[in-house]
């Protein structure tokens, strides 16, 4: 019931920087639907949060509950630039940065790529990780392709929830990937 309290409770932010196509925005469509707020300056944002940061160096896992979150924030902006300046994803120093384990892409313009998620993959891993599924599946079922994030992970996701620490995240993620070199 705890979990259940913490998951609905956990606020979904997005700070989009405008360099990939509007229309095109998974996070932009969240914010529009009301399942996420759009800040305009996070520096603003009151309590703790988790800052989604695919060049952290600590991986987001269970352990983050009990900094007795606010949120999550995804920066929403595009992979290329972000590739382009050296895997900065925006310049404030602030909030808890995690990096997520590996995921592979269910959205068509990075089908099948590992890592590289539209923000809505990327907030709904983030849940997933923290235990709230159900929130996770409501961010995904807004799009076409949402279901099969869920088909193409499925095993790690039944491994990452059950996973209770971020020593554990990491196993499993170090497990995948040997399995996939291993093919």
């Amino acid at each position: 019931m705890l979990l259940q309290n913490y998951c609905s409770n956990l606020k979904i932010y997005v700070y989009r920087i405008s360099e990939d196509y509007y229309k095109a925005s998974t996070a932009v469509k969240l914010y529009k639907l009301k399942v996420a707020t759009r800040v305009g300056d996070p520096r603003k944002l009151r309590g703790k949060f988790i800052v989604l940061d695919p060049f952290s160096q600590k991986v987001i896992s269970k352990d983050d509950i009990s900094y007795n979150l606010n949120g999550i924030l995804v920066v929403d902006r595009s992979w290329n630039k972000i590739l382009e300046k050296g895997g900065e994803v925006f310049p404030f120093k602030f909030g808890v940065r995690r990096r997520l384990p590996i995921f592979i892409a269910s959205n068509p313009i990075n089908y099948g790529i590992a890592y590289k998620l539209s923000s809505a993959e990327a907030l709904a891993a983030a849940l997933i990780i923290l235990g709230c599924i159900e929130r996770a599946k409501e961010i995904l079922s807004y799009f076409k392709w949402g279901e099969n994030f869920f088909s193409l992970n499925s095993k790690l996701i039944i491994d990452y929830v059950k996973a209770s620490n971020e020593k554990d995240v990491l196993e499993i993620e170090e497990e995948f990937i040997k399995d996939i070199q291993g093919r």
